[in-house]
């Protein structure tokens, strides 16, 4: 199993997901994004469905790195066209996230690729003003997700998911005010993998109890302070 992480991942995480069994690959950074988020695989990439979406661009400056993954995640590579670039909201066209049935973000940004693909999964697309959805959700299986973005929860409450909406903030990324909760983590099997303490959160304990209910166990990488590396992808 593989766990694309960020190459700036605190060291101690990654160990630990080595010890776990996870074979790690580090993303280098895009020169198009901003410094801060330029190695982020929520980023960069989108798996979706038996695919892994990837702009055009960073796969002519990371072909072999990207090959990798496709190769020993058995999924199909799919390259797009759309332009990348620093500033928001130009760089979110990947940063979306599925729970149940419904794919998420600002699909006003998304590639027409993406969304065919994913009609032909069977999900209904949901426009949110959030454009770094995935960054910004952790997703528990088909029917439940924390966030502190309101129009993510909003919507995802409409949908009938159940949500935990928590504070923002408590989460570091060096060059901003903060980063964001679902960018701390990634899901495996009933494991949620935080980079750094859930419990340097303010909402920790809730965040933990919340998981507990839909069944899934917080685990803490590290002792650090959360920290965003752009979510960690399980393929």
């Amino acid at each position: 199993m593989l766990a694309i992480v960020d190459c700036r991942i605190p060291q101690t995480a990654r160990d630990q997901l080595l010890g776990l069994g996870f074979t790690v690959i580090p993303l280098p950074p895009f020169s198009r994004l901003a410094s801060p988020v330029a190695s982020h695989p929520d980023m960069l990439m989108l798996p979706l469905g038996d695919r892994l979406f990837v702009y055009r661009e960073y796969y002519e400056e990371a072909t072999t790195v990207v090959d990798r993954i496709a190769t020993e995640s058995g999924r199909r590579l799919c390259v797009i066209d759309t332009p990348v670039a620093p500033n928001y909201p130009n760089d979110v066209a990947l940063n979306l996230f599925t729970v149940g049935k419904y794919l998420m973000g600002r699909t006003d940004k998304t590639p027409t690729a993406v969304l065919d693909y994913a009609n032909t999964l069977g999900y209904e697309v949901i426009f949110v003003k959030q454009g770094y959805a995935k960054c910004s959700t952790v997703v528990l299986g088909e029917r439940a997700i924390i966030t502190a973005d309101p129009s993510i929860g909003n919507a995802a409450t409409s949908l009938g998911v159940d949500v935990l909406s928590v504070s923002a903030g408590d989460v570091a990324l060096p060059g901003y005010e903060y980063g964001f909760l679902g960018g701390s983590c990634g899901v495996f099997g009933n494991r949620v993998l935080f980079c750094g303490a859930i419990s340097s959160h303010g909402d920790g304990g809730t965040i933990i109890e919340f998981c507990a209910r839909h069944g899934f166990e917080a685990v803490s990488l590290c002792d650090d302070p959360l920290f965003d590396v752009g979510s960690i992808f399980f393929l």
